[in-house]
C-alpha cells in the first residue's frame, strides 16, 4: 500500500483508504480513545504503511523544523528521572530549545497521544521512556516517530535496544548490591522488582542472584515501578506470610521508598536495607543505607548533548551505558 509517488500522503489519504472521515482520522492522533480500537488500529495500520506524518503545522511551516524537544516518561516520581529532566531542560534551553514534558502515568494512549503530539509539532527530538519495557509490549504507536524527521533518545527503559539510548548497567548494579549483601553476610534476603516481564526488573535481579552463593536464601517479589502500586503490593506480601528478612532490596528508588515505608509501619527495626538508585531524599530523615547510585547530571548531559548533536547533524554517540557506584557502603 506504500506509496510510490513523490507527493507525501494525506489525512485525506489516510481517510479515502480506511474508509473513515478526516476528522477521525485527526482523533487518532490527538485523542486516541475516542476512536474504536478496531477503526484506530486500522488507521495506524495504514498510516504505518505509508509513512504519513501527521503536522500540526502544515500551513505555516512545511519545510521547517521546530525548536521543541520533547521529554515523554511514565513517572516523574522516580527521583532519577527528575534529576535527569532538570538537567536535560537546563541544556537544551541554553541552545535554544523549549521543552515539553508529558507524564504518561503507564497510559499507553496517553503515550501515544504525547508522541503523535510532538510529531506533529515536528519536534527535533524527543526523549523516551517507554512505559513498558518488556519484550511482549506493543510498540506500533511508536512506529510514526521511527518514521519522523524528529530525533529519538531512549531514557532508560527501552522498547527496542537496537535503537539510540542512554541507560543504565543494570547487571553492574546488581553486581555491586550482591557484593554488599555477601560482605554483610545477610543469609535471608527480599528482592523486590518491577513488573516481571520488564528487562530492567530481570536483569537487576538476575545479576544480584547470579553473584549470591547458594546458602543465601532469596524471596523475590514483583511489584510495581510506580510508588504507591509497589506499596499495596509489598503490604499485601507482608500480611500474607512471613517477614523474616535481615535486608530487603529495592530494585529502583520509588521501590525502595515504599518498601522502607510498610517496614515502618510493620515496626521492623532489624530489617536492613539495600537500594539501586536512592531514596528520595533519605539522608534528610537521617536514613543512610547502601545504595547503588549513578551520575544523574552525566547522564543528563549525555542526553542532551547526543541528542542536539543528532538534531544538528554533528557526530554523535547513539547508544550509552552509564556505570554506577556504591554509595553508604561502609
Amino acid at each position: 500500500m506504500k506509496q510510490t509517488s513523490s507527493k507525501a500522503p494525506t489525512i485525506t489519504d489516510i481517510a479515502r483508504l480506511a474508509g473513515v472521515s478526516s476528522i477521525t482520522v485527526s482523533r487518532t492522533f490527538t485523542d486516541p480513545e475516542k476512536v474504536k480500537p478496531q477503526t484506530r488500529e486500522k488507521i495506524l495500520r495504514i498510516v504505518n504503511q505509508l509513512e504519513y506524518v501527521p503536522n500540526a503545522f502544515a500551513q505555516n511551516i512545511k519545510n521547517t523544523q521546530s525548536q521543541i524537544i520533547g521529554i515523554v516518561t511514565d513517572d516523574t516520581f522516580n527521583q532519577s528521572y527528575a534529576w535527569v529532566i532538570q538537567e536535560l531542560c537546563k541544556h537544551a534551553e541554553a541552545k535554544g530549545y523549549a521543552v515539553m514534558i508529558f507524564t504518561t502515568n503507564g497510559d499507553r494512549h496517553s503515550e501515544a497521544k504525547s508522541i503523535n503530539t510532538l510529531v506533529g509539532y515536528k519536534a527535533a527530538g524527543v526523549v523516551l521512556s517507554v512505559i513498558d519495557d518488556s519484550e511482549e509490549y506493543d510498540s506500533s504507536h511508536l512506529k510514526i516517530l521511527e518514521n519522523s524527521a524528529t530525533k529519538l533518545i531512549q531514557l532508560d527503559r527501552q522498547y527496542d535496544t537496537s535503537l539510540p539510548a542512554v541507560y543504565v548497567n543494570d547487571q553492574r548494579a546488581g553486581e555491586l548490591i550482591a557484593s554488599v549483601i555477601c560482605k554483610k553476610h545477610y543469609r535471608n534476603i527480599l528482592i523486590v522488582g518491577g513488573s516481571e516481564n520488564s528487562r530492567i526488573t530481570r536483569d537487576r535481579i538476575g545479576s544480584i542472584c547470579d553473584k549470591l552463593p547458594p546458602e543465601i536464601q532469596v524471596t523475590i517479589l514483583y511489584a510495581d515501578y510506580r510508588y504507591e502500586r509497589a506499596k499495596e503490593i509489598i503490604a499485601n506480601h507482608f500480611s500474607a506470610g512471613s517477614i523474616n528478612y535481615d535486608a530487603i532490596v529495592g530494585i529502583n528508588g520509588a521501590i525502595s521508598l515504599a518498601a522502607r515505608n510498610i517496614a515502618t509501619r510493620w515496626s521492623l527495626q532489624q530489617v536492613n536495607f539495600l537500594s539501586i538508585d536512592d531514596i528520595p531524599n533519605a539522608e534528610d530523615y537521617g536514613l543512610f543505607y547502601p545504595c547503588v547510585v549513578h551520575d544523574y547530571k552525566q547522564w543528563a548531559t549525555i542526553v542532551a548533548e547526543n541528542l542536539i548533536s543528532a538534531i544538528e547533524n554533528r557526530p554523535w554517540q547513539q547508544r550509552t551505558e552509564i556505570n554506577g557506584f556504591l554509595k553508604n557502603h561502609y
